[in-house]
């Protein structure tokens, strides 16, 4: 499956990206160790495209009723959660893009949604490098629309399950039943805290919406950025037992699309620039 892929190379770094399949950088390597869970079958990215690799979300976890109010229209998302009666995650992460170029060590791929995956036309690129220093991913989002659009995107980042792992969470927002935010901010508990100052993973189930109080994460040995616009993290293990950790990154809070401050605003003929990077600790 992976030789469908655009492979990359720096030094000690490689990195898989499949165009074909919403850009995903689907494997990362530092030497001989792999940073991301990865598919060994194509079947199984199809199957659960969320758990592998780096997937983009637009909008990312749950949209309550697949519904939302922009600008006086209604919209609506496909109910793709119907034990919950919500959208979730968006339609991006299986995006066939297209090439615009690659090399060695970059790969630049672009999606043109005219409403089929989302309800508002956009462009997106996606670039994804090695150095010798690490790895970088940017998104671009152009709005070619001929009216403003809500953006709200996440990457849902499937780590291997680290020994050990700090992710700067600042409040814990309250849930209901159908694991929607309902407004409440809660102070985080005890072993949260420990997720913030660093801890070992534990094999427990880790599932939780936060705030962001920083943008660097500490993944085992690797470091994982993200640009300011993302304000919040969220934290997903399958409940544990799994070998995976995400630590999710996303630019507004779940269900942000339902809130006057949940997404940005972005004007027809303007973009909005976000990136992450993973990096050695130490080195």
């Amino acid at each position: 499956m992976l030789d469908n892929g655009l492979h990359l190379a720096s030094g000690r770094w490689r990195a898989t990206v499949l165009p074909g399949f919403g850009a995903n950088t689907v494997r990362l390597r530092y030497m001989d160790q792999d940073i991301l869970r990865y598919p060994d079958r194509m079947e199984q990215l199809r199957g659960n495209p969320h758990v592998y690799g780096m997937p983009l979300l637009i909008p990312p976890n749950r949209v309550k009723d697949g519904t939302f109010g922009f600008d006086g229209r209604t919209y609506r998302l496909e109910i793709n959660e119907p034990r919950h009666a919500n959208h979730i995650h968006g339609g991006m992460a299986d995006a066939p893009f297209t090439i615009v170029r690659a090399s060695g060590r970059e790969a630049v791929c672009e999606y043109e949604n005219r409403g089929e995956r989302y309800p508002f036309p956009f462009r997106m690129t996606v670039s994804a490098s090695v150095n010798d220093d690490g790895f970088r991913q940017e998104i671009v989002i152009l709005n070619t629309g001929d009216t403003d659009m809500p953006v709200v995107l996440g990457i849902h980042t499937t780590f291997i399950e680290p020994d050990s792992f700090r992710v700067p969470i600042g409040q814990r927002w309250e849930t209901n039943d159908r694991y929607l935010p309902t407004g409440r901010m809660l102070e985080l508990t005890e072993r949260e805290r420990e997720y913030r100052e660093g801890c070992l993973a534990g094999g427990e189930p880790i599932s939780g919406f936060y705030t962001a109080s920083g943008q660097r994460a500490i993944i085992g040995d690797f470091g994982y950025w993200a640009s300011d616009h993302f304000t919040q993290w969220v934290l997903f293990n399958g409940g544990g037992g799994k070998g995976f950790l995400c630590v999710e990154p996303q630019s507004g809070p779940v269900n942000g699309l339902n809130r006057t401050d949940g997404y940005l605003r972005l004007p027809r003929g303007e973009s909005a620039r976000f990136w992450t990077a993973v990096s050695r600790e130490g080195a």
